[in-house]
């Protein structure tokens, strides 16, 4: 790579820090990349703005199906930078990136796993469902080892699953991790924020308050979450939810339980939002990463995780930096967490501040370098 300014062009339908993890991370690295190139931002929906970057509105002429909108967007960007730029840097599913940042395991994945009938079974549905054909067709055409074309993964736990699928990719994956660079609030802003956020949804200042912050609740464990504080039944724990999803389809059969859950919808400034509960629950089905997770530790919050089978991040965790899920969806599992960590305050304190230690390692500047090196990969 020579020292000149590179073009590059960055892919992403919805372009928001608010948006889920893939779209947090888009927004982090792409400022960063703005500070040593100069960058272009291809989008339906932006809600950040950047003075070092320019930004392209690409149009959506409809929102569903998914599947029609995700293949115009392709089509769009693909004839709006076809042969304008040194480095088109997809953060979404299109036809014609040469660079790929990829965040949610492979849609081939259920094929590869896929045995006998099964396999026949599973690929009958599939030519059955023009959406199910429109997102195999194209990861078919995104990830191939083309000499100009290389991929970034999240994580270990998602660049095994990539592999898994598509084998001949050996080679053609840089790993990079996603990054903090918070500081905690200090003491005396904490206690005001936490006496503001209790006071406006009545949450006594004595309560044990978990957070829960997903785009999509059930994939995300809510259901088993509520079981538990059922098992529990304890009225000084609360739980906060923030994110997208739909409350009505969460049932909570306990009166204690539904008055303690709070439903506050997307947050655009989190880090005025982990100050005010006491610890993160996440016990997810599925998360290449979980940059929620580093988050909540880069604040000192203490967190309940799944494990590396289930949550990318927890590969970089241990005993004495989380409480770590065996199994998600036992609810009776998160229960005795949930009580453990009530009970013990020297125990969260010590999690807490062996988390924050962790999160201080890892760091954006470390990302960016990792997608720098795999442009000289294929300039």
């Amino acid at each position: 790579m020579s020292d000149d300014k590179l073009r590059i062009a960055v892919l992403i339908r919805n372009y928001s820090a608010s948006g889920g993890g893939a779209e947090r991370y888009c927004v982090e690295l792409t400022e960063r990349l703005a500070q040593i190139h100069e960058v272009h931002v291809f989008s339906q929906s932006i809600t950040e703005q950047s003075n070092n970057i320019v930004f392209h509105k690409i149009s959506q002429y409809f929102k569903r199906p998914r599947y029609l909108n995700q293949l115009l967007f392709s089509y769009l960007t693909k004839r709006t930078t076809q042969g304008k730029f040194d480095i088109v840097h997809s953060h979404d599913m299109v036809t014609h990136a040469n660079i790929y940042t990829l965040h949610v395991p492979c849609v081939r994945t259920k094929w590869a796993q896929s045995k006998g009938v099964r396999k026949i079974l599973r690929w009958a549905n599939t030519l059955l469902s023009p959406r199910k054909m429109a997102y195999l067709w194209l990861e078919n055409k995104e990830i191939q080892a083309l000499p100009n074309r290389h991929f970034i993964s999240v994580s270990e736990y998602l660049s095994r699953n990539i592999l898994e699928s598509y084998p001949n990719l050996n080679g053609h994956i840089t790993i990079a991790h996603p990054g903090i660079e918070i500081q905690p609030a200090s003491d005396e802003k904490t206690a005001k924020l936490r006496q503001e956020f209790r006071k406006k949804h009545n949450i006594p200042l004595s309560a044990f308050v978990l957070l829960f912050v997903a785009h999509g609740f059930k994939r995300k464990g809510l259901p088993a979450i509520v079981k538990a504080l059922e098992i529990l039944n304890n009225k000084n724990i609360h739980i906060v939810v923030a994110g997208s999803g739909n409350p009505k389809e969460i049932q909570i059969n306990s009166p204690t339980v539904q008055n303690n859950t709070h439903f506050i919808g997307v947050i655009q400034n989190m880090s005025k939002l982990y100050p005010v509960t006491d610890t993160l629950i996440h016990p997810t089905l599925g998360d290449t990463y979980g940059m929620v997770v580093l988050e909540a530790m880069s604040h000192k919050l203490p967190v309940i995780v799944s494990g590396a089978k289930y949550c990318g991040f927890s590969e970089h965790l241990d005993n004495e930096e989380a409480i770590i899920l065996d199994n998600p969806i036992d609810s009776q599992e998160i229960s005795t967490d949930i009580q453990t960590l009530t009970n013990q305050l020297e125990l969260r304190n010590k999690i807490s501040e062996n988390g924050f230690k962790k999160s201080q390692a890892i760091n954006w500047e470390n990302t960016t370098n990792k997608t720098l090196k795999a442009y000289k990969e294929i300039l």
